[in-house]
């Protein structure tokens, strides 16, 4: 590893209504700094859009870094690159997607019906309706009892975000379609799908991202990646992060 791989820079993006530092062991050994960027509520009102946002976070932290986001918080990152390959060395996306609503060129997102009642839900029961969401995150894993014991102080903590950021993040997550943006990064991406995802369809083998991006799907992982998976995604991080053949 050369000396500058050993000071680079991690910004990670957390994703809807959940915490960044949920996914903390997945980089557990990042030899540089790592900045834990959640979607406060800060952010949710000053920015208008997800690009708003890459911008927003591109002015913070303005050295080269490798970025990773989970959930929503990939599209954050994945628009971040695109604004600046000068910043944004490498991106990895941690069940990331494109697009989140079903479409005629999305079949594999949310149908609209289901979005709208959860929305309606988050609006109307905020807090029962964050807390169903939780855990789907976990939904589908093999070692359940574990899962939810690991769940269970970030339940306890409760949305950090007022119900109108959740609104805000579920309208962005409704109209965000970076498709075209996927698939014409300038930087390497890596895409670390779930195996077991209960929140978003994998898109692995449906969809085409950019020529020099790697798509791994992570047997056994759910939305939120964690027990088993998370050796599994840690491996794949750094052979992407640190390799040499196309930095």
């Amino acid at each position: 590893m050369t000396q500058t791989a050993d000071q680079t820079p991690l910004v990670v993006v957390g994703g809807w209504g959940v915490d960044a530092a949920m996914l903390l062991p997945l980089f557990d050994g990042w030899p540089g700094e790592i900045h834990l960027v959640s979607l406060t509520d800060t952010m949710m009102t000053r920015c208008e859009s997800v690009a708003e946002v890459a911008a927003y976070l591109l002015d913070r932290y303005p050295c080269p870094s490798v970025w990773a986001g989970w959930s929503q918080g990939a599209q954050v990152a994945m628009a971040a690159a695109a604004q600046s390959d000068l910043q944004v060395s490498r991106v990895i996306t941690l069940a990331g997607f494109p697009r989140f609503l079903a479409a005629p060129d999305w079949p594999v997102g949310m149908l609209a019906e289901r979005f709208n009642t959860f929305r309606d839900g988050i609006a109307n029961e905020t807090g029962p309706a964050w807390r169903r969401f939780q855990q789907l995150l976990i939904h589908g894993c093999a070692d359940h009892l574990q899962a939810r014991k690991e769940l269970r102080p970030w339940l306890k903590k409760g949305a950090f975000v007022t119900p109108a950021s959740l609104i805000r993040g579920l309208d962005w997550l409704e109209s965000e379609d970076q498709q075209g943006l996927w698939q014409e990064l300038p930087v390497p991406a890596l895409h670390l799908q779930a195996e077991q995802d209960a929140v978003v369809r994998s898109w692995a083998g449906s969809f085409a991202p950019a020529r020099s991006a790697d798509v791994v799907t992570v047997p056994g992982m759910t939305h939120w990646p964690r027990g088993q998976a998370v050796a599994h995604c840690r491996g794949e991080i750094h052979r992407f992060a640190f390799s040499t053949g196309d930095s």
